[in-house]
């Protein structure tokens, strides 16, 4: 399927800087010199992934997403809907307590402190401690604390809740599952946005008769590769130089609207106004797509996890 001659260079530059000129040709049937929209679209696809996903896991802000021991959240947790956890309570108060033990506490903290010690005794619940010190948790402490921090529920509510803090608890006890889950659904995520985005091509050009969905799947399939090359581009150049990430990121949504705006002109015959307004309803169109495949990407992950 990867097997490529010399026809990858001369696909590759005139994808990148002629934007439709061969999209235009190898819908027209000038195709032998260029490499198919398919397997082009599947090699720069896997390249991508492996960059983004060894971008993102040498970046040091992903650290901090993940919860450790160490850092063990605490307080009441609002997981979905209204359901309440209380999590850690007794163990806050008593961490409180042991710096209070500190005699060089300055005393503007000294006086927080105690403030705060004097509301948690106020609103202490007899909530078991949920997480363990080894970053486990007790279920049977999680169950009790979903009953006690949810009264007004009934017993059906009860058992949704806490079969919801169980998948979460799930979740954080296998946070590297989690991301391999992620990692593994993420490329047939994007695949599926293809033929979405073929379909609003579809319906932007609905009048034009002469068009085909074998047209819009064409030219969908060489954007979405330029899309690739282009974010893998800027995934480098972001790791070489993180004071250009943020240029980076505001730059490449410009270049993809003049990219798109040039395509639809050549491979459609567009005026310019017409392929302005075209640009703008795809683009946007496409981040709420996009979004919507992420949430349901978290989404899935989450259940196989």
């Amino acid at each position: 399927m990867f097997s490529l001659d010399g026809r990858l260079w001369r696909t590759l530059p005139k994808l990148m800087l002629r934007p439709g000129r061969m999209t235009r040709e190898y819908i027209d049937g000038k195709r032998s010199r260029y490499v198919p929209p398919f397997r082009l679209f599947l090699l720069t696809s896997v390249i991508f992934f492996v960059t983004m996903f060894w971008v993102l896991e040498h970046q040091p802000w992903m650290k901090e997403l993940k919860f450790t021991p160490d850092s063990l959240p605490s307080g009441t947790l609002v997981l979905a809907g209204d359901t309440r956890v209380n999590l850690n309570g007794p163990a806050d108060l008593e961490t409180l307590k042991a710096q209070l033990d500190d005699p060089d506490l300055p005393p503007e903290r000294r006086a927080e402190l105690e403030e705060a010690v004097s509301q948690a005794e106020a609103l202490a619940t007899p909530t078991s401690l949920v997480f363990k010190p080894d970053g486990s948790i007790d279920r049977d402490a999680l169950e009790q604390s979903v009953i006690e921090s949810n009264p007004d529920m009934t017993p059906a509510e009860l058992a949704t809740a806490q079969a919801a803090a169980g998948r979460f608890a799930n979740l954080y006890e296998n946070q590297e599952r989690f991301a391999a889950r992620m990692k593994e659904w993420a490329p047939r995520f994007t695949l599926l946005f293809l033929p979405i985005f073929s379909f609003l091509l579809a319906l932007s050009y609905a009048w034009h008769r002469k068009r085909y969905f074998y047209d819009h799947l064409i030219t969908g399939l060489h954007f979405q590769t330029y899309v690739y090359v282009l974010i893998t581009l800027m995934l480098a150049l972001s790791a070489l130089v993180p004071s250009a990430a943020p240029f980076a990121a505001g730059g490449t949504f410009l270049i993809l609207f003049a990219y798109l705006m040039r395509m639809l002109r050549v491979t459609y015959d567009t005026g310019h106004i017409m392929s302005f307004l075209r640009t703008g309803f795809l683009l946007i169109a496409a981040v709420m797509v996009l979004s919507l495949l992420a949430v349901g990407l978290v989404i899935l992950s989450f259940f196989l996890t």
